[in-house]
C-alpha cells in the first residue's frame, strides 16, 4: 500500500476545515430545520444567506488550489453563466438568480476539492456512518425525529411549500417519507422512509448512488473492514430510505464499473446521450401514453417534455418553464441553462475537466451516468446537497496525479496526496 509522509499541522487543519465546510453544504438544511423548531423560525432569506456564505467559503479556501489553465477555465464558465444572465434580462427582462446558482455549484465545489489533501475514502466513510447513525435514530424513534427535525415545519417555512401537501396531518416528516402505499422494502414494517440528515428522502437515495460510486472508485485503497462496513452501510441505508431507484443505479453502476473504467473519459458526453437515447426507447416499447407516478411515468414525462418544448425554453429565455419540471431534470437543465450551455458543459466536462489516474476516469464516467439517469425522472442532482458531494470529488481528482509505483516518489505539490491512507 502506497504511504505519504505525515502532513505538517497546518495542511491537517486545512483539510479538517474543508471537510467542515463540505458537510456543513450537505447538511446545513438538516441544522437550520432543528432551529426552526426549537429556536425561532427560519425564513428563506436565512437559507439563502447560509449557502451564499458557503460558497464563499468553497472560493476562499479553493482560489489558489488550482494551477493558472484551471482556473481560467472555472472563471471562463462562470463568465458564460453570467453572460446568460444579462442575455434574459435584455431579451425577457426577467432574472432569477436561482438557475445562476445552479450552475454555480460545480465551480464552487471543484475548487473547495481541489483544495484537499486528505483520504477521500476515509472522509466518506465516516460520513456515511453519520448518515446511518442519523437514519437509525430516525427509524427508531421517528416522532422524536419530527418534533425535534420536523421537516414540515421547515419546509413551509423557508422552502414554500404549502402546508396542505403534507397528506399526512400525523407526522411532522417529510411529504414523501410517509407517502401512501407500502413500502418497496420492508412493506410489513410501517416504518418510514428515513432522511437521514437530508431531511426529505430523495436526497438520501442520491447520496446512497454517491458513496456507492466512491467504494466502486477507490475499494482498492481500503482496508476490508472499510469495505465491508460500507457495503453494510448502502445496504441498510437502501432499505431505510426505500430507494428502490438508488438501488436500480447502484446495481447498473456496479454491473458497469469494468466498462466505465477502460472507456475513454472523453467520451463522457456519449454515456449521457445513450442514457437520453434509451430513454426515448424505453417509452416507445413500453407504449406509455400519459403520465403516471411511477419511475416509468416520470421518464414518460421527460421525453413528452423535450417533445412540447418551446424554442425560448430551448434557448433558456422562458423563466417560468423550468418551475413545470421538477419531474424531468433534463428539461429543467435545458429550459434553465439553454440547450447551448447544457451542450458547452457536455464538451467541457469531457474534453477539459481531463483526469490523470484510473481513479479520476472512473468517477468521472460514473458520475455523467448517474447523473444522466437522475435527469429523466428529477432535478435533484441540481441540489446543493447532492451536487457538493460530486463536484468535490471531482474537484479533487482533477488535482490528483499518478503514482509512481516503483519508487518511493509522491505527487507533486499541491497534488491531493490521495488515496494515500486506507480508509
Amino acid at each position: 500500500m502506497l504511504s505519504v509522509p505525515d502532513m505538517p499541522l497546518r495542511e491537517q487543519r486545512r483539510n479538517l476545515l474543508i471537510e467542515l465546510v463540505l458537510l456543513f453544504a450537505v447538511g446545513y438544511n438538516f441544522v437550520l430545520a432543528v432551529i426552526n423548531a426549537k429556536v425561532f423560525r427560519v425564513s428563506p432569506a436565512m437559507t439563502y444567506a447560509v449557502e451564499l456564505a458557503v460558497y464563499a467559503a468553497c472560493f476562499l479556501l479553493g482560489m489558489r488550489a488550482l494551477d493558472r489553465k484551471r482556473m481560467a477555465m472555472v472563471f471562463t464558465g462562470i463568465a458564460l453563466l453570467a453572460l446568460l444572465m444579462l442575455v434574459r434580462l435584455f431579451m425577457a427582462w426577467t432574472l432569477d438568480p436561482k438557475f445562476f446558482r445552479d450552475a454555480l455549484i460545480p465551480f464552487a465545489f471543484l475548487l473547495l476539492g481541489a483544495a484537499y489533501t486528505g483520504s477521500l475514502p476515509r472522509m466518506f466513510v465516516r460520513m456515511a456512518l453519520l448518515v446511518s447513525l442519523v437514519a437509525v435514530f430516525e427509524l427508531a424513534l421517528p416522532k422524536v425525529y419530527g418534533d425535534v427535525v420536523n421537516p414540515k415545519s421547515y419546509f413551509v417555512n423557508a422552502r414554500g411549500a404549502s402546508a396542505s401537501s403534507f397528506w399526512n396531518q400525523d407526522s411532522n416528516l417529510f411529504v414523501s417519507a410517509t407517502r401512501p402505499g407500502a413500502r418497496n422494502f420492508l412493506p410489513s414494517s410501517n416504518l418510514p422512509r428515513a432522511s437521514s440528515v437530508f431531511i426529505e428522502p430523495v436526497t438520501m437515495g442520491n447520496f446512497i448512488i454517491f458513496f456507492t460510486a466512491i467504494l466502486l472508485t477507490f475499494w482498492r485503497w481500503m482496508r476490508p473492514l472499510a469495505i465491508v462496513a460500507s457495503v453494510a452501510m448502502i445496504g441498510f441505508l437502501i432499505v431505510a430510505s426505500d430507494g428502490r431507484l438508488a438501488a436500480g443505479t447502484c446495481v447498473m453502476m456496479a454491473l458497469l464499473s469494468p466498462l466505465l473504467l477502460r472507456m475513454d473519459q472523453r467520451l463522457g458526453f456519449l454515456i449521457f446521450f445513450a442514457v437520453m437515447g434509451g430513454a426515448w426507447l424505453l417509452v416507445w416499447a413500453s407504449g406509455i401514453q400519459s403520465y403516471e407516478d411511477t419511475t416509468l411515468g416520470r421518464v414518460f414525462f421527460t421525453v413528452d417534455s423535450i417533445r412540447r418544448m418551446s424554442a425560448d425554453a430551448w434557448m433558456g429565455l422562458d423563466v417560468d418553464q423550468p418551475y413545470r419540471y421538477f419531474d424531468s431534470g433534463i428539461a429543467y437543465f435545458i429550459s434553465s441553462q439553454s440547450v447551448l450551455l447544457v451542450l458547452a458543459f457536455l464538451l467541457a466536462y469531457s474534453f477539459a475537466m481531463l483526469m490523470r489516474t484510473i481513479e479520476g476516469q472512473l468517477f468521472k464516467n460514473l458520475l455523467i451516468f448517474a447523473f444522466s439517469l437522475s435527469l429523466l425522472v428529477s432535478n435533484g442532482y441540481f441540489s446543493i446537497k447532492t451536487a457538493a458531494l460530486w463536484w468535490f470529488v471531482c474537484g479533487c481528482l482533477w488535482q490528483m496525479t499518478p503514482r509512481l509505483r516503483e519508487s518511493a516518489a509522491v505527487p507533486a505539490a499541491p497534488a491531493p496526496r490521495i488515496p494515500a491512507v486506507p480508509a
